[in-house]
């Protein structure tokens, strides 16, 4: 039996494609330009066995009576494999069970039993347990639906379909759930310019790690019959929270535009026809969310004003949604491994729009156009692994003690080179070679005016194993020491020098909290420093490795204030650093007190209590400085932090504010024991987690 093989499913890039692959630089890039031969005008046999035995659910879009288009989830409904069969090369027939709210519904009622009409339809099929991926288009050529059992039995006649990676694919195993009740939250199809997405809706979106994102092609007449109209869908996956709504409008969704095949069909679709859709499913409570809107692609600086550090995006502002309870008959299981979900390792951090960085306060700043530098001036290595870089800024920064500095590493590294996978090391994929870190180092409030340069800032770092940043600074100060370690006390010869793309971070400490409402005592209490009238502040700090760098500045900028405030009241902290490297960071605090000691004497206001957890041994006794005990106290504790130790603790913990800087795992023990073990409010517990 001779080979099948299938031709073009297309007749070139369309005029839309065209523009995007322009303003992404992609026409010049080598065979972008044919690359629309891989989309098939059928099926192929892989394809057919793929959707017809591999699939529990298809995600697909169709169009309104008003030509907007509406994504669907489409599945039976016992949610079992084999409800999609096949009819020949480019022809599938669906049988789903609609509920109630799912737009297809309506959309295939449009056409039923109506002659001469086309209803226009696109599927993506994505069997998340592996991440294998399939597109396909066409046309509905029948229509039959049952109104009793709400299900619809119709034919696809496939005339596009294309293989696509797996990049960004949550992996996450899926079965049956039959027993559904769905029930209709939202039903706004049509919005009012001032219309705003409900709160619960926003919380579902911001909650979300997988879209399937729907857009529509409608041509000239010029162009109709070489490019005909279509619909087109994609699966769009990130880490939770990936999308974005802005606030200043509560319906404008941001879609970061993560690399891929430079196809640019969707955002080429949405170029020339700025419509879109999404649906966003729960996959554990089986709510599904519709929307349906007026799409843009923005790139460039433009799109940085919108989303820092994001060169390409797409925003969504809604016209219609629907927001459905316990529809989905599929459900997500527990995988192999203890995690329920597998996060791809293609995805990048989240990244926050502006107005929600300017709002979380703070005085974050973001810099525009050429950003100033920062020169480096110097490195303390503390360990193999850990040390302290000094910067050199060119204009004056406002830090406040936890925030970080974002640094651009092109002028160093070069820029990133375009991969379309990078199985050894995926992050590769959406390097931009910006990095954040918190600053160490302590900057009392200064005017902006004050001085043409910046004072230099401190950057405590661990190099990140396989890093491309990390790797190359620990790699450039490794070979300074073996050649000359006095060269590592003044490298600006060497005139590295990143760009600041700005400080952010809304975990901070606010050292003049409680000085306002909360204030009992005199009227004026810089009048009476030292006087304990003002109310004392009990912290509780924990750290997890490295993340202990915004207590290093916290704890300089109580000890070094220039505030009356500061020192006017009693500080009582609570520190926990769980650390494999105790010998690395516990001298690293006593540092902090050393170098305030040969300044001026330690406030006596300011008791700190070190508690620190480590599988090392390190004797407390070691502490001391010249054979003078330091002035805090600190216990060693061999093994891990657990919540036993919370329980123990417990009275001395009660009523502090709670702030934690870690690994995500650490992160979520110590927030759950303070709040569920000590009784911490949980809004009185900030964090700072290792997104970036």
């Amino acid at each position: 039996m001779a080979a099948f093989t299938v031709g073009s499913g297309v007749n070139g890039w369309h005029p839309g494609e065209k523009a995007m692959h322009h303003k992404m630089g992609f026409d010049k890039a080598p065979g972008v330009s044919d690359a629309w031969r891989s989309i098939y005008g059928e099926l192929t046999q892989q394809h057919m066995k793929f959707h017809t035995s591999n699939l529990h659910f298809l995600p697909v879009v169709t169009l309104d009576k008003k030509g907007r288009p509406w994504s669907s989830i489409l599945a039976s409904g016992t949610g079992e494999i084999g409800w999609i069969k096949p009819k020949g090369y480019t022809t599938l027939q669906l049988k789903p069970r609609i509920w109630e709210g799912d737009p297809f519904w309506e959309n295939s009622g449009e056409f039923e039993d109506v002659e001469g009409t086309e209803m226009l339809i696109a599927g993506i099929g994505v069997e998340v347990s592996t991440r294998r991926r399939n597109k396909l288009a066409g046309k509905v050529k029948s229509v039959e639906r049952n109104e009793d059992g709400r299900t619809v039995t119709f034919d696809v006649e496939v005339n596009e379909a294309t293989g696509n990676c797996p990049k960004y694919i949550v992996l996450r195993a899926v079965e049956p759930h039959p027993k559904t009740h769905p029930t209709l939250v939202h039903d706004q199809t049509d919005m009012s310019p001032t219309d705003r997405l409900p709160s619960d809706v926003i919380s579902f979106i911001h909650a979300a790690d997988t879209v399937w994102l729907g857009s529509a092609y409608h041509p000239s007449s010029s162009d109709a019959k070489r490019f005909p109209s279509h619909l087109g869908i994609n699966h769009r996956g990130g880490r939770a929270g990936w999308v974005r709504v802005k606030p200043s409008d509560g319906r404008t969704l941001v879609l970061p535009d993560y690399s891929g095949n430079r196809f640019m069909s969707t955002l080429g679709n949405i170029e020339y026809t700025p419509v879109a859709s999404l649906a966003i499913a729960d996959f554990k409570t089986g709510d599904v969310l519709y929307l349906t809107g007026d799409a843009e692609n923005i790139q460039g600086p433009a799109a940085e004003a919108i989303m820092p550090m994001q060169h390409s995006l797409t925003t969504l502002r809604v016209t219609g949604y629907r927001f459905i309870k316990d529809a989905l008959s599929v459900r997500q299981a527990p995988l192999s491994s203890k995690e329920e979900i597998g996060v791809s390792p293609y995805s990048p951090p989240i990244k926050y729009l502006k107005e929600e960085i300017e709002a979380q306060g703070g005085g974050g700043k973001f810099f525009t156009g050429n950003s100033p530098k920062a020169m480096l001036q110097s490195v303390s290595l503390h360990s193999s692994t850990i040390a302290t870089f000094t910067f050199k800024p060119s204009v004056p920064l406002q830090i406040l003690p936890g925030q970080a500095v974002i640094l651009d590493w092109k002028s160093l590294l070069g820029g990133p080179q375009y991969r379309h996978m990078s199985q050894d090391k995926p992050s590769l994929v959406n390097d931009d070679l910006i990095r954040t870190w918190t600053v160490s180092s302590y900057h009392p409030p200064t005017p902006e005016s004050d001085t043409v340069e910046g004072t230099a800032f401190q950057l405590t770092m661990k190099e990140k194993e396989g890093g491309a940043v990390t790797g190359a600074l620990f790699s450039i100060a490794r070979r300074m020491k073996a050649k000359d370690p006095d060269l590592l006390k003044d490298l600006s010869r060497f005139e590295i020098q990143p760009g600041i793309v700005g400080i952010s971070g809304d975990f901070y400490l606010d050292t003049e909290k409680g000085e306002g409402a909360d204030y009992t005592g005199p009227s004026d209490p810089r009048s009476d420093i030292g006087s304990p009238s003002l109310p004392p502040r009990n912290l509780v700090w924990g750290a997890g490795g490295i993340g202990f760098t915004p207590f290093i500045t916290m704890l300089r900028a109580l000890l070094s204030s220039p505030s009356d405030s500061v020192r006017s009241r009693s500080w009582d902290i609570v520190f926990l650093l769980s650390t494999r490297e105790p010998d690395v960071l516990i001298p690293l605090i006593e540092e902090v007190y050393r170098l305030q000691s040969a300044d001026a004497p330690v406030p006596s206001n300011i008791q700190l209590h070190l508690h620190v957890f480590t599988s090392k041994e390190y004797i407390a006794d070691k502490t001391e400085s010249a054979g003078s005990p330091l002035p805090f106290d600190v216990r060693v504790h061999k093994g891990r932090l657990d919540e036993g130790w919370f329980k123990e603790q417990k009275e001395i913990l009660m009523g502090r504010e709670g702030y934690v800087c870690g690994p995500q795992e650490f992160e979520n023990l110590v927030i759950n024991s303070l709040v569920n073990v000590v009784g911490l409010e949980k809004d009185s517990v900030r964090k700072e987690g290792f997104a970036y």
